[in-house]
C-alpha cells in the first residue's frame, strides 16, 4: 500500500529482551524513544526541582533559556494595526491592545 504509515515491529509489550545475567523481561525502548528521553531529561528534571520549590511551571521556560545565554523569548510583539490574535476580526487596538500605549517611533 503507497503511502501508508509504516509503524516499527514489535509494539512495547513486546519489546523484551534477557537480562546480561541471563533473566528473561528486560523491557528495551526503540532508538526513537531513548533519543525523546535524553533530549528531554534535564528540562524534566529542572521542572520537578521547580515545582518541588512551589514556583510556577512557567519559571522553567526562563532558566532554560538563561542557560542557554539568550534572554527569554517575551511575548511576541503584535503590531496595532494587525488582526488580533485571539481571532476576533478585529484589529489588536480594538481588541486586546485598547489598553495598551502606542507610541510611534
Amino acid at each position: 500500500m503507497r503511502g501508508a504509515l509504516r509503524l516499527p515491529r514489535g509494539v512495547p509489550k513486546n519489546r523484551f529482551l534477557t537480562t546480561p545475567e541471563g533473566e528473561p523481561g528486560l523491557n528495551y525502548l526503540c532508538a526513537g524513544y531513548k533519543s525523546f528521553f535524553e533530549h528531554a531529561d534535564a528540562p524534566l528534571k529542572l521542572l520537578a526541582e521547580v515545582l518541588r520549590r512551589g514556583r510556577p511551571a512557567a519559571q522553567v521556560m526562563t532558566l532554560l533559556a538563561q542557560a542557554d545565554g539568550r534572554a527569554e523569548a517575551g511575548p511576541e510583539k503584535v503590531d496595532r494595526n494587525a488582526p488580533c490574535p485571539c481571532g476576533s476580526g478585529l484589529t489588536y487596538k480594538k481588541c486586546h491592545g485598547q489598553n495598551r500605549v502606542f507610541r510611534d517611533i
